[in-house]
């Protein structure tokens, strides 16, 4: 009686573990060749001649570029890595009449899901009289379940 109890325990306990040997499929299952569509969107009227840039980024390019390349060298050898933003896509417009209106974008790019689970940054500039007027001061995060969908982006006055 105390071995076929045992023998039901271990018989049990084999069938949970061969149940966790599973793997878990992250390959990638859309396609990297992607549109994001959105508006952008201002506090105030803007002028006939406004200047509007909408970018893409991937801030972890950015972070991968500061990571050290190798231990073969001192430290104080080497060059210092310079930290640049991956720019995905971007859509330049000048407005030719001045709107009050939210200004639509459309930008094309290449991502794979993995990048887009990461996290993508829509960064935007309105320019107008030679200057930068306004511009996002908080991060509008992209991600692969909020890619499909209209992004409203809003930027602030720069100070």
């Amino acid at each position: 009686m105390k071995s076929s109890s045992f023998l039901f325990v271990a018989a049990f306990g084999l069938l949970l573990a061969g149940a966790g040997c599973e793997h878990l499929d992250l390959a990638s299952t859309g396609s990297p060749d992607r549109v994001l569509n959105g508006t952008l969107n201002f506090p105030s009227a803007l002028p006939a001649g406004t200047e509007v840039l909408v970018r893409l980024i991937d801030g972890a390019a950015k972070d991968s570029a500061l990571m050290p390349a190798g231990t073969d060298l001192p430290l104080g050898d080497r060059a210092k890595p310079v930290a640049v933003d991956r720019v995905l896509g971007e859509q330049r417009q000048k407005l030719e009449t001045g709107t009050t209106q939210p200004v639509p974008f459309k930008i094309e790019y290449r991502a794979e899901d993995s990048v887009l689970r990461r996290g993508l940054t829509v960064e935007a500039r309105v320019s107008y009289g030679g200057k930068v007027r306004f511009r996002t001061l908080n991060a509008h995060v992209v991600t692969l379940a909020s890619s499909p969908f209209r992004q409203e982006v809003w930027v602030q006055p720069v100070q």
